[in-house]
């Protein structure tokens, strides 16, 4: 598991044993909150992604062979999961991100009150980093 997921994991579900589902959303608004936003420039078609009932945004930089990302959403607790998914694809490189597969959402440990639509979208967004990078 990636590291960054392996952390976020951790705190979610040491959140939903001890305070529950509630405690999850709090944390994802929360995480959502400490993140910068994009420009609104940057909040266009060219970087909006789909799969998602909010609507998504999110950025690559190229460092090296190392690619970096950054996401927004108009959605309090999708703003948290864009967080965690463009924190975790950050820093890796094209063959890195090929292998990240969609199980890395389960493995966060989400109780079962994050809808199917959200998970479906997590998992558009591990898609739609793939596809920026090239990955294969």
């Amino acid at each position: 598991m990636i590291e960054v997921l392996k952390n976020y994991a951790e705190d979610l579900t040491s959140l939903l044993s001890l305070d529950g589902e509630m405690a999850q959303f709090q944390y994802l608004i929360d995480i959502g909150q400490k993140s910068s936003s994009l420009a609104e420039e940057q909040k266009c078609n060219e970087n909006k992604m789909s799969g998602c009932m909010a609507q998504v945004w999110i950025i690559q930089n190229q460092k090296d062979n190392q690619f970096y990302y950054e996401g927004d959403s108009d959605a309090a607790i999708v703003k948290g999961l864009v967080t965690i998914i463009t924190e975790a694809m950050s820093g890796h490189t094209r063959d890195e991100i090929a292998n990240i597969k969609h199980h890395a959402v389960d493995d966060l440990g989400l109780g079962t009150g994050l809808t199917a639509r959200r998970q479906v979208g997590m998992m558009a967004m591990i898609d739609h980093i793939k596809k920026l990078s090239g990955a294969k």
